[in-house]
């Protein structure tokens, strides 16, 4: 996809230039960067003052060239934070309702059934709890995998970007920041500055082992092979788990601890070291590519850098199951 568009703003002016070609494309960035402007400009519910958008071998937008197709002409689904269900139909209506080509601000059933050649998604599961968001992302993923329809997703939610998204662009204040493969680009320097503190996670394919409810948790393994404990899991609908652990919550070790409560030890090494002011960002490879994040002083203190031998201590409650 080419997206290039320049959009006046309030306080400033959207100006992307990108090209990128993935299954699910998530643009990240904190509240008030452009993300919605962007995704109504390739809707064709923004106007913009210059700039070309091309969705496959389609031209939808270019100034220069005069051409701008109607919202119903570009052939999208459109999924709004709101969801945009229609108070006077059944369920059963709201998404046969999408089969109808007129209607573009649909929600996900309407604008699946619409047979779109991209599904655009702003901020799905903003206005959703986190025990509601952790039941939907498993759903999403289903509807990227069966349904093979290239999806553009807006979000400032790090996990919903690890979990479903295959590239990232991460945007600021109208500007594209950087963009790549989310488990890289989320943790580069660059994206660190537009990342709330909270936001940085570690998302985790497992696989489950078994669990023991009188301890109080569950064992699971990693890609690598290394198994570690989690929070009991009562039931294993499925053999392939998804998990999290926030970067603040690992600690960083250069020798074995003992006499610990923390269940989970890893041993590896560090890959990169990223300083930002008076917080650094640790890449560490122990199987996994763990990002782990400490003050500056720590760096200093325990000299750390790349090629590093340390020891990760993660407590098990210290993971979440998505």
């Amino acid at each position: 996809m080419l997206l290039r568009c320049r959009v006046p703003l309030a306080t400033f002016e959207l100006d992307i230039d990108v090209t990128f070609n993935a299954r699910v494309t998530a643009i990240f960035g904190p509240s008030g960067s452009g993300k919605t402007t962007l995704l109504d400009a390739i809707a064709g519910l923004r106007a913009i003052a210059a700039g070309e958008i091309e969705i496959g071998a389609k031209t939808v937008f270019s100034s220069a060239r005069k051409i701008n197709l109607a919202p119903q002409q570009r052939n999208l689904g459109y999924v709004p934070q709101e969801g945009a269900l229609f108070p006077h139909l059944s369920v059963r209506r709201n998404i046969l309702f999408g089969s109808e080509r007129g209607n573009y601000s649909a929600a996900l059933a309407r604008a699946i059934l619409s047979r779109p050649q991209l599904l655009l998604l702003d901020e799905p599961l903003a206005a959703l709890d986190i025990g509601l968001k952790e039941k939907i992302l498993p759903y999403l993923a289903r509807v990227r995998d069966e349904f093979a329809i290239p999806m553009i997703y807006v979000t400032h939610n790090v996990t919903e970007v690890l979990s479903l998204a295959d590239w990232v662009l991460v945007i600021r204040n109208g500007r594209l920041v950087t963009q790549g493969p989310p488990g890289e680009t989320l943790t580069s320097s660059r994206a660190l500055r537009a990342m709330p503190e909270e936001e940085l996670e570690n998302v985790l394919t497992v696989e489950f082992i078994d669990a023991d409810k009188g301890s109080g948790r569950s064992r699971v393994r990693l890609s690598s092979g290394a198994e570690i404990f989690v929070p009991y899991l009562p039931t294993a609908a499925r053999r392939n788990l998804q998990i999290r652990v926030r970067a603040d919550d690992i600690l960083i070790g250069t020798q074995r601890p003992e006499g610990i409560s923390a269940a989970n030890i890893l041993r590896g090494t560090v890959r990169a070291v990223e300083t930002i002011e008076d917080q650094a960002l640790v890449q560490v490879d122990a199987g996994e590519i763990f990002c782990v994040r400490v003050t500056a002083g720590a760096i200093t203190r325990l000299a750390l850098g790349a090629g590093s031998d340390v020891f990760l201590i993660i407590k098990t409650r210290s993971f979440q199951l998505l």
